[in-house]
């Protein structure tokens, strides 16, 4: 369960709770999506009875989202839009949109720059720094953690004036250099870390039979190239042009001199899959053409070409008090499911919490990048499982052919005990007791063998309805590629 207080503005410490499992919500609709290096976006729809709904205004009002359950603060930020609607079936209320504290960082531009001769820790606090400058203090950062450094702890840019400082470290320094952006709160203040990775390895593990509701396996190759141009550093130019106070470009070191006069690299392997297509990657540090073919060669060697993500819905157990740990951006959660041949360790990069149903979170998984056995093994075991699921099914049709069978000679039997018992009925005053008792005998042990393959016919029923239901809910929920699959179910139903 999930707390929202809303602040209308930086002055206000105390606020209004309009949304908590102890009370009655004042907020509807409720919704918060959440990605790594990327501003969370809170929404929601707040009605004209909440004593703060003529209070809050757009970028200059505050909400917080609290985990109930551990007291986390989940998002904290300010309202961007506040609109003002109508409806005939609820009448007049606002819809919110708001943003998390990293989207301050918008709030700020850098002047022109000229950035050498530092380190990715020193440029990373000199955009924080600019920033806190321009900013009143409800939307300035201290620099926390930094984990990121290159080869030669240096830096080499241009800043075009009147970049926004987001804009500006994402394109100058997290795009080039890798890491992600998290924004911490301590008692002290807001930090801003820049770390390799935010996440941590949870134990709540999603897995089909228990908390995975709906899935959808997406494979992306678009990112594929077979063909691989490495850069190293800018080389020094003779002729020079005034630079306009943004990045000019340049030439630079290639692999060429050391290559057979050829300034790329190839895979054989990954050519006869997917043809010739091009790719590059920049050294900036590297100026010597053997040290950047010899980099370029373990990374081509390395690369994994095919990214694979999953769009899921499940149950986050952790509110409802069933897991120690709750769906968390960036962590790393076991998701097994087996009827699509998946058991690994995944990682969860956009996250959606509908905090009016907070048992039930939509995730992105992935994207976990593949290397090209990797991806023919995905598609080799898709192949068999589907042979599995056909096995099955020619199983079960088999099944209801004995069914069948079996139903009528049961029907033909039923049939005939009525016929022997309105005969015995029809013939008692003529026959002897001993007679009669032996006859009633006999179809008191048939009725029970009747009765017994009634019974085996109704089990048999319940295991098919069962089986049939099972693979419904693969086939709708799950979206899997398994094509004719719900045409076979419905022949199993006998062509309803």
């Amino acid at each position: 369960m999930y707390e929202v207080t809303l602040y209308k503005d930086a002055a206000d410490k105390v606020g209004v709770v309009v949304k908590a499992s102890y009370m009655n919500q004042m907020t509807d609709d409720n919704q918060l999506g959440i990605g790594i290096n990327a501003s969370d976006k809170f929404t929601f729809k707040i009605y004209p009875f909440d004593p703060i709904y003529n209070q809050i205004e757009g970028m200059i009002s505050k909400y917080q989202i609290v985990s109930e359950s551990d007291g986390r603060i989940i998002s904290r930020g300010r309202l961007l839009f506040v609109e003002d609607m109508y409806d005939e079936n609820t009448g007049f209320y606002k819809a919110v949109t708001c943003a998390s504290d990293l989207d301050y960082l918008n709030d700020s531009k850098q002047p022109f720059q000229k950035v050498q001769h530092t380190t990715p820790a020193q440029d990373f606090t000199n955009f924080i720094n600019i920033h806190n400058q321009q900013v009143s203090s409800d939307r300035q950062f201290k620099v926390g953690k930094i984990e990121i450094s290159n080869s030669t702890d240096n830096v080499y840019h241009y800043v075009a004036p009147g970049t926004a400082t987001l804009t500006a470290i994402m394109d100058k320094l997290v795009d080039r250099w890798g890491g992600e952006l998290r924004v911490r709160y301590e008692s002290d203040g807001r930090y801003i870390d820049w770390l390799k990775e935010i996440g941590k390895h949870s134990k709540q593990e999603i897995n089909v039979n228990t908390n995975l509701q709906t899935m959808e396996r997406k494979l992306d190759p678009s990112k594929v190239y077979s063909v691989f141009y490495p850069y190293g550093a800018t080389l020094d130019q003779t002729n020079t042009e005034t630079g306009t106070g943004t990045d000019v470009a340049s030439p630079r070191l290639t692999i060429g001199s050391v290559n057979g006069g050829k300034d790329y690299l190839e895979r054989a392997d990954l050519i006869a899959k997917f043809g010739r297509i091009s790719g590059t990657k920049d050294w900036d540090d590297v100026h010597d053409a053997g040290i950047l073919k010899t980099k370029a060669t373990a990374d081509f060697n390395s690369y994994k070409p095919v990214a694979v993500g999953y769009q899921l819905t499940a149950i986050d157990l952790q509110p409802l008090g069933l897991e120690v740990d709750g769906f968390g951006i960036g962590d790393y959660n076991r998701l097994n499911n087996e009827y699509m041949g998946i058991d690994d360790e995944l990682r969860i990069v956009t996250l959606t919490l509908k905090l009016d149903e907070p048992e039930s979170s939509e995730l992105t998984i992935g994207d976990k990048e593949l290397t090209l056995a990797e991806y023919n093994g995905i598609q080799k075991k898709k192949t068999a499982q589907i042979g599995v699921l056909k096995s099955e099914l020619y199983f079960q049709s088999t099944k209801v052919t004995t069914l069948t069978k079996d139903l009528a000679e049961t029907t033909t039997e039923l049939n005939n005990l009525k016929t022997a018992y309105d005969k015995l009925i029809a013939d008692i005053g003529n026959v002897d007791l001993a007679t009669i008792s032996k006859q009633l005998t006999a179809l008191e042990r048939q009725t029970e063998t009747i009765i017994a393959n009634l019974a085996e016919i109704a089990d048999t029923v319940l295991a098919l309805d069962d089986f049939k239901k099972e693979q419904v809910k693969l086939n709708a929920t799950q979206k899997t590629t398994n094509e004719g699959f719900e045409e076979r179910i419905k022949k199993l139903e006998g062509g309803k």
